[in-house]
């Protein structure tokens, strides 16, 4: 096989000749500038600041299962933000958390206006979007996922 270059100028050529078509782009029927973050997170490493990468990866997986299990796109159409989805506090104090920092890999079952109710086995929790810690705080303006430690 020849240099990297060698490849892409194949390809290239194949694609130009109509033999090979680019990959679809996901969107999670949510707005561009959203589903263009999102697909940026999914392939961020985690920010300096973050104490246990392990756990920034498991916070990355269940963001981009909101989006691609057409949660978000639900949850937007309800009035839900984007910070509501996928905030998080400037700080690493979890003093604001959005859905997908408050998931912690559980099953959304219901969600509606006012709150997402999630499974983990046989018992359920409930993500208010206005409770202590999450939505609406009077002293802290959450950051996006893709933003945080950057």
């Amino acid at each position: 096989m020849g240099s990297w270059r060698d490849v892409a100028a194949a390809v290239a050529q194949r694609h130009e000749q109509g033999g090979v078509l680019p990959a679809p782009v996901e969107s999670f029927d949510l707005p561009a500038d959203l589903a263009a973050s999102l697909r940026t997170l999914e392939f961020m490493p985690a920010p300096r600041r973050v104490e246990q990468p392990e756990n920034w990866r498991e916070i990355v997986r269940d963001a981009l299962a909101i989006a691609r299990s057409g949660w978000a796109a639900k949850a937007i159409a309800l009035g839900w933000s984007a910070s509501d989805l996928f905030g998080i506090s400037p700080r690493d104090d979890w003093e604001f958390s959005g859905l997908a920092v408050w998931l912690r890999g559980r099953a959304i079952v219901v969600l509606d206006g006012r709150c997402a109710i999630v499974a983990d086995g046989d018992r359920r929790a409930a993500f208010n979007r206005s409770g202590m810690g999450h939505g609406t705080h009077p002293t802290i303006t959450p950051v996006m996922l893709w933003e945080f430690g950057r």
